[in-house]
């Protein structure tokens, strides 16, 4: 047995709107169905080959939520992307806060941003993307 990659990120959130029209502008993701699931509550966003990227929940009733900007034990979610002037112009566009980061010795260029649940995303561009 062995990982091949991670497959896709579970948000469970009440902000179900705000967080899908955020992924879906800032990264192109497309909103799907969340088959087998209540579809009021669900969405799946998907690249544009059909992958499955972040799926979407409404918590359930009376579940505990944690407060604040704590996201738990997860520090950050890294996405391998392309485009990165594109996704600048995105993040300016939206009046969104970030951060970078340049890596030379691998030519890696990161951009930090939160998304409305207050989870860090870690935009990855290698060279040439």
């Amino acid at each position: 047995m062995h990982v091949n990659r991670i497959d896709h990120i579970n948000l469970r959130t009440p902000l179900l709107e705000e967080t899908l029209v955020f992924y879906e502008r800032l990264l192109d993701l497309k909103r799907g169905r969340a088959a087998g699931m209540d579809q009021a509550r669900n969405a799946w966003l998907y690249d544009p080959a059909g992958a499955p990227i972040v799926h979407v929940n409404m918590p359930d009733d009376g579940e505990q939520l944690l407060q604040g900007n704590d996201s738990g034990r997860i520090h950050h979610v890294a996405l391998d992307c392309v485009g990165h002037d594109e996704t600048m112009a995105k993040i300016t566009d939206m009046g969104l806060d970030y951060s970078t980061n340049f890596i030379e010795e691998i030519g890696l260029r990161q951009i930090f941003v939160l998304d409305p649940n207050g989870v860090r995303l870690e935009l990855n561009f290698r060279a040439g993307n």
